[in-house]
């Protein structure tokens, strides 16, 4: 269900991810939709209603108009909370809920596939192609409140009590063979008792009892909602905005290139969520909340990608419209595989 890019930006880290989404996250790269980049996830922020200047402002003052081909924006409010802002695009985007569900469902469709061409002891999440810890809504840049920064360290999610779960049974800890692996990923035409291996295998197999091949999205809302974020990112606003949090931090003789860079640093990234924050941590998010929220940092990034999801949708309205019923369509054809199979 995950396309390649996903998988990288989890071990690369948030540079290399911001290169590969440009690719993975485009609906040529597969029919399925796409993902967001899933390494770390919180809450997205509201605007307050206090505005703030209308243009972010570099060191010497001097307001920061947009270059030729971004899109312009009437002012930029001051964001001083954690609340969720809408994007345009969400009422195009089905949810993480609804994309678990086809995820479950694929893995329930490849081991139907599975036993039918006589693996029996096959059981649907045996191989995954997805990972329960990516379901997880994500931005680059988010609301970091200073002062639970300073007590808590940098926020940690845990995936979605409400999201559903595969069913895996507990004594289920045998490696699949190679014979097994070769009808599941399509590398074999047939097996070894004869019976043939559906083109792609068994994990394709579960996958066309999902989505009709013939029928092709038209557009993904979700990699465009990707592409808002990268485009948002390398917007002039945005680095101006930037340029003035790195010279906030080197205040405090914190030198880093980008907080999301900052945010997954090593050190701490690797932490549970239910684990407490070193001095070190707490020490850096809290200057880091401090300086992203005296510059006003997320409210720039996210006035200036909330314009670029605006012309996305005026340009591929009718497209995302035509979309929205087929992904509903996928996920009631999931949720009734996984029904059909108890």
């Amino acid at each position: 269900m995950r396309s390649i890019y996903e998988t990288n930006a989890r071990k690369t880290g948030p540079l290399f991810a911001m290169v590969l989404l440009t690719c993975g996250a485009l609906t040529g790269c597969g029919d399925e939709p796409a993902r967001e980049d899933v390494s770390a996830a919180v809450a997205v922020p509201a605007i307050s209603a206090t505005p703030a200047p209308p243009l972010p402002r570099i060191s010497s003052g001097a307001p920061v108009a947009p270059k030729i081909g971004e899109p312009p924006v009437d002012s930029i409010p001051h964001i001083s909370s954690g609340e969720r802002i809408p994007m345009p695009l969400d009422p195009y985007i089905i949810s993480m809920k609804d994309l678990r569900t086809i995820d479950i469902a694929q893995d329930v469709g490849a081991a139907l596939c599975m036993k039918s061409l006589g693996f029996t002891e096959w059981t649907a999440g045996k191989v995954r192609t997805w990972d329960p810890e990516n379901d997880k809504e994500y931005d680059f840049l988010e609301y970091i409140d200073p002062v639970s920064a300073a007590q808590s360290g940098y926020p940690r999610t845990q995936p979605d009590p409400k999201l559903p779960s595969p069913k895996i049974p507990a004594g289920d800890k045998r490696r699949p063979t190679g014979e097994e692996m070769a009808a599941f990923n399509g590398s074999a035409s047939q097996t070894s008792t004869g019976r043939a291996v559906p083109e792609g295998g068994c994990s394709k197999e579960g996958a066309r009892g999902i989505r009709d091949e013939a029928i092709k999205l038209p557009v993904d809302a979700r990699a465009l909602a990707v592409n808002s974020r990268i485009s948002a990112r390398q917007d002039s606003r945005v680095t101006a905005a930037l340029a003035a949090w790195r010279s906030c931090m080197e205040k405090s003789g914190l030198r880093y290139p980008d907080p999301v860079v900052l945010r997954l640093n090593p050190e701490w990234a690797s932490r549970k969520a239910d684990a407490p924050a070193g001095t070190e941590e707490k020490r850096v998010a809290g200057t880091d909340a401090t300086c992203q929220r005296e510059v006003n940092l997320v409210g720039v990034y996210k006035t200036v990608r909330v314009a670029y999801e605006e012309r996305l949708v005026a340009a591929d309205r009718e497209k995302l419209a035509a979309a929205r019923p087929i992904m509903e369509a996928w996920v009631k054809n999931a949720e009734a595989v996984i029904a059909a199979a108890g």
